[in-house]
């Protein structure tokens, strides 16, 4: 019978996740029924799958829409790559049909721990793994002490909110950059820490955000498959200006590979790590999901996505997974470039039941 999988709405990499599968299945051979979902009608993403679906914007309706698509079906697998502490929440319930569920880990206090920056670095800390020293700074009073007598040796810091994704909030202090450089050029991150501190002077609240020392790097962008804190196959992307260096092995891939374990990940994961002064990686954090370069890595010759679905749709076991990661890799380097795809006209993607066959 085939296997059906069904990717719900994810961040920037869903397109990639789901053509990566599919390429994966035509090289192997075996047809997969590939089922998409998101709240929006993304049609760049929804256009590539089999079978397509609008997921509902009422948290409250999400259940009986996943038994409904699961039931009606016989989905075999669901992966999510995002409200995935939701979905852990709903883990028991979601696979009383059979279906088997990814949602990066297995109990929502590992994502609680991810998203918390300054709790994860303490606790890979407490673990033994190297990690970017940080402090919590709860309010303006506190960043500006802060800045004035630096817990830490390096000349450079670094801030962001202590809870985010893609680095929004990011900013590198420097005493002696130009008044207008943020405004200038903002995709630097790079401000004065006098109108750092005065922006958020004149705000009501303060978002608590955690101070760091800004390493030199090269920064590594680690991209795993899991399972259950086992990883069975990790690409990292080592990134030095506009550049990629795709890499299966090295410190920043070992210890990428610790923190995923330590955390129980289970899926597709990310671990972001970068050297210190001394050539030594330290972890960034870890998400608990896809990242949105995780496409990148098939120009590497192995294929993610691709072995995570076949692997939990039970089409490999765990040392098929290892040795096709193994034999197939080659170094690459890439780089990312802006491209355009045609959008296709309406033309009534969505029935009234909620989806269609594409």
């Amino acid at each position: 019978m085939k296997k059906k999988i069904w990717f719900t709405e994810g961040l920037s990499s869903q397109r990639d996740i789901i053509l990566g599968v599919k390429s994966f299945a035509e090289k192997e051979n075996h047809d997969i029924k590939i089922f998409s979902s998101h709240r929006n009608e993304r049609k760049e993403i929804l256009s590539v799958s089999d079978f397509s679906m609008i997921e509902p914007n009422n948290e409250e309706e999400r259940l009986s829409f996943i038994h409904s698509i699961t039931d009606a079906h016989g989905i075999n697998a669901i992966h999510t790559g995002r409200n995935c502490k939701w979905f852990e929440s709903h883990r028991e319930n979601i696979q009383r049909s059979g279906v088997h569920l990814t949602t990066g880990s297995t109990g929502t206090h590992w994502f609680e721990l991810a998203d918390e920056k300054v709790t994860f670095s303490e606790f890979m800390e407490k673990n033994g793994l190297p990690v970017v020293p940080s402090v919590r700074v709860k309010n303006v009073d506190e960043l500006r002490t802060l800045l004035s007598h630096p817990p830490f040796t390096s000349d450079c810091l670094c801030i962001k909110p202590v809870t985010g994704i893609y680095g929004m909030g990011f900013w590198r202090f420097d005493d002696n950059v130009s008044p207008v450089a943020f405004l200038n050029n903002p995709d630097s991150r790079v401000i004065h820490p006098s109108q750092y501190l005065a922006a958020h002077a004149r705000m009501d609240c303060f978002t608590p955000q955690v101070l760091m020392p800004y390493l030199p790097g090269p920064e590594y962008s680690v991209d795993m498959v899991v399972s259950q804190g086992t990883v069975l196959a990790a690409i990292g992307r080592r990134k030095e200006g506009v550049l990629q260096y795709l890499e299966n092995e090295g410190e920043a891939i070992e210890l990428a590979i610790n923190c995923a374990r330590l955390m129980n990940a289970d899926g597709m994961v990310n671990v972001q790590t970068r050297h210190n002064a001394e050539g030594k990686p330290l972890l960034l954090e870890i998400n608990m999901r896809p990242s949105g370069g995780i496409g990148y890595t098939q120009h590497s010759g192995v294929n993610l996505p691709g072995l995570y679905a076949f692997h939990t749709l039970g089409l490999m076991d765990d040392d098929q997974v290892r040795q096709s990661a193994k034999t197939d890799f080659s170094p690459a380097v890439v780089r990312s470039v802006t491209d355009v795809i045609l959008y296709p006209a309406p033309t009534g993607l969505i029935n009234g039941d909620r989806y269609v066959s594409n």
